[in-house]
């Protein structure tokens, strides 16, 4: 449920901040004109735990610190299509404390004593097969965000706003783009085991910032210490999951249910009117850009939505039973999510 996390490591001493500096590379722009420093940083990506994975290391004069930022999945089991649970956060740490101040020759002040500037915490539904795993970010993107700016690729929806973004996605993809090549060359079986799990899976990700963590947990500092718990991650993230879905069934529903639906419980020129806005809105790029453009005015849309959860209308699958049950998996908690995937027996690839 944990995957990057950003620590700030208080050096507040600018002679001990200079020296750690040392180990790290210098990067700065000059004015052409001037020869004035416009910007001035020391950075570095050094390799470490026994996968060697990155972990990103730059220096700051305000506030006097170093930030570190890195994805504790990688750093611990060599890849991120698994998850790490919050509570082995602790001893996580421990080892990259330890690797991390003999990298920079100094004794830093304990990870404990490091405020988070970033989080992003995950979900894993693995579904029975890539197919499955596609149907369903098909399903996630006809569904808006209010108040959040909207990506959409071919496997993947993006809502992103100041505070946090939410994310989902079909893992295969951007494993394979961005961890497999890594991997297959130090172990190819395990590479492939790994697409094998990263095609059928289905990831929810929620990336959250110093500022909405501030909000969020009512402090002016957030610590290690306070996201080490599996019931309240998975409580924040079923939180942000309700957001998304608030004005949707996550059920998959034929079109002679969604008539049916409409028929019992509104007038007919009322079904009408709503079976046309579920198909225009849902099913009709143009047609639902003119909706939002100057069709219909936002209370409308959402009233219609409303009226349609509330009778329990969900996302069609045309007349066919076939895909039914896929969209109701998520939720959380889930019984298809999976943590680890191929440390042990009992998780071997279905």
């Amino acid at each position: 449920m944990i995957d990057t996390i950003k620590l700030f490591v208080p050096v507040p001493d600018p002679s001990l901040l200079a020296q750690l500096e040392g180990s790290l590379t210098r990067f700065r722009k000059e004015d052409l004109k001037t020869g004035e420093i416009k910007f001035e940083f020391f950075s570095s990506n050094i390799e470490l735990g026994s996968y060697h994975r990155n972990v990103t290391i730059r220096s700051t004069k305000v506030p006097a610190g170093l930030f570190v930022e890195f994805s504790i999945a990688k750093y611990e089991k060599g890849n991120n299509v698994e998850m790490i649970y919050p509570h082995d956060i602790p001893k996580i740490m421990e080892k990259l404390y330890s690797e991390l101040c003999t990298q920079v020759q100094y004794e830093l002040p304990h990870f404990s004593l490091w405020p988070l500037y970033r989080l992003d915490i995950c979900y894993n539904w693995l579904l029975q097969n890539k197919e499955e795993a596609l149907h369903a970010i098909d399903f996630i993107k006809r569904i808006d965000f209010p108040r959040k700016k909207k990506h959409v690729w071919d496997t993947s929806v993006m809502y992103q706003g100041s505070a946090y973004i939410v994310k989902f996605y079909v893992k295969g993809p951007e494993f394979q783009k961005n961890d497999f090549k890594f991997i297959d060359a130090q172990s190819p079986d395990r590479a492939f085991q790994l697409a094998e799990y990263a095609n059928k899976i289905l990831r929810f990700e929620v990336g959250l910032k110093r500022a909405y963590l501030m909000e969020y947990f009512g402090n002016n500092k957030v610590y290690l210490k306070d996201i080490a718990d599996d019931l309240f991650i998975e409580e924040m993230l079923s939180v942000y999951l309700g957001k998304v879905f608030h004005y949707i069934n996550t059920k998959t529903t034929t079109r002679a249910e969604v008539r049916r639906l409409l028929s019992e419980n509104f007038s007919k020129t009322k079904a009408l009117r709503l079976y046309q806005f579920y198909r225009d809105y849902y099913f009709d790029e143009e047609m639902k850009a003119m909706y939002l453009q100057d069709g219909l005015n936002r209370s409308t849309i959402y009233r219609y939505k409303k009226d349609l959860k509330r009778i329990g209308v969900g996302f069609s699958v045309g007349d066919s039973e076939l895909r039914k049950g896929i969209l109701e998996q998520l939720i959380i908690p889930s019984s298809t999510t999976r943590f680890a995937l191929i440390d042990s027996p009992d998780t071997m690839p279905i």
